[in-house]
């Protein structure tokens, strides 16, 4: 172990001998090899100052900087962030890492260093604290949450955290969610049959088994959680992939076939859970669409405006996007919705719908008629033909 004292003077002679860079790259060889990430960080700092002349330490005198050299100083103090940052999580010190990498923003890095750690006993906690709670990998960290700590801890993570995320991400815990209930529900049922008959099923499906093996369902049996099932159905509403919606389209078909006791309502228009979801991933498959649409229709014509309406007409605007619909969704936007709620997020905007010359000429309609100016005229400058004059 090296002394001490003797370690003091040799930097004193570096400084005198050698100057500052010598003596800088002295300690930032020795904390690196000391593991001292904090120290290390603050050499990086002195380094990255004194190589653009200013003084090693902030002072209470401001930095007369020029903009480049502003511009250098930040990107230098970034890199310093990044490397240091980098080299905590990778020692364990998640917490104190994430602390360093969050001003990088650079969010595919973070997310791909956070999965590359080892998850054990010690760090799941943190690891799902700062991949979900702090943001750094939400889908990644979501997954490990789920599969740690069950399913009501992830429903509940899910209806307090998701909605700060982007829809992306939204959609990727969404599906860890519904592929995880799904999976452990064919899981339960298939052991229900061997147990029963002492044989496997011949379809792993829920759908495929539940008809090969109808009396699963009788006198009200369950195999799952169905508070559970209940919200799984409701959040996975987000999903997009063919064999996401089958997953769904079989969840709501199994709740269907329940007992009443187990049929939970949802909110406006899916008060009859089950068989409204059904009808609604059955659309975006493909099947029954136009059923679909006119029974969302119809729900919304029945529901009390001010307490369920926006809700309702924003779901039905959703719908009819993710169909293709356009037309009718811009219908239902600027006859139900505009001007008459506050918009719950839930639909797309208006511009966000009009894509063709044809949609955007209905948009600049209804802005005509609302006699609003700044509408008509984001309508008009969004015309390709006007794009490139």
């Amino acid at each position: 172990m090296p002394n001490p004292q003797s370690t003091f003077d040799q930097i004193s002679k570096l400084a005198a001998e050698a100057g500052p860079e010598k003596t800088l790259d002295f300690l930032e060889h020795r904390f690196r090899a000391d593991k001292d990430y904090f120290k290390l960080f603050e050499v990086l700092k002195m380094r990255c100052r004194h190589g653009l002349g200013l003084p090693l330490v902030y002072s209470e005198q401001p930095d007369d900087l020029t903009d480049q050299q502003q511009d250098e100083l930040e990107n230098g103090l970034l890199a310093a962030c990044r490397e240091v940052g980098t080299m905590l999580i990778k020692n364990g010190q998640l917490q104190e890492g994430w602390m360093y990498l969050q001003p990088v923003g650079d969010r595919a890095m973070s997310e791909k260093l956070i999965q590359s750690i080892e998850v054990n006993e010690e760090n799941i906690d943190p690891l799902i604290e700062i991949s979900v709670t702090q943001g750094a990998a939400p889908a990644y960290g979501y997954g490990l949450l789920l599969n740690h700590f069950g399913t009501c801890n992830a429903i509940t993570t899910f209806d307090t955290q998701a909605a700060r995320f982007d829809k992306k991400t939204q959609r990727a815990m969404a599906e860890h969610l519904l592929r995880h209930l799904y999976n452990e529900l064919c899981n339960n049922v298939a052991n229900v049959i061997k147990e029963s008959e002492k044989t496997t099923a011949n379809d792993s499906s829920l759908a495929g088994m539940l008809s090969e093996h109808p009396w699963l369902v009788e006198g009200g049996a369950h195999h799952i959680d169905t508070t559970h099932l209940a919200s799984v159905i409701r959040i996975s509403r987000i999903v997009e992939q063919a064999e996401d919606l089958q997953k769904a389209v079989e969840l709501a078909d199994y709740g269907l076939q329940l007992h009443e006791d187990f049929q939970y309502p949802s909110p406006a228009p899916f008060e009859n859970t089950y068989p409204d979801h059904k009808a609604f991933y059955q659309g975006l498959l493909g099947i029954d669409v136009d059923t679909a649409i006119k029974h969302f229709e119809k729900k919304c014509d029945t529901v009390e405006p001010q307490q369920h309406g926006p809700v309702a007409f924003e779901s039905l605007v959703d719908f009819l996007v993710r169909l293709g619909r356009n037309e009718q969704a811009i219908e239902v936007l600027t006859s139900k919705v505009l001007g008459k709620f506050e918009p719950m997020g839930i639909a797309p905007g208006l511009f966000d719908v009009a894509k063709t010359a044809s949609e955007l000429e209905s948009v600049r309609a209804f802005y005509r008629k609302e006699d609003d100016l700044l509408g008509f005229a984001v309508g008009v400058l969004k015309d390709p033909a006007n794009q490139n004059q």
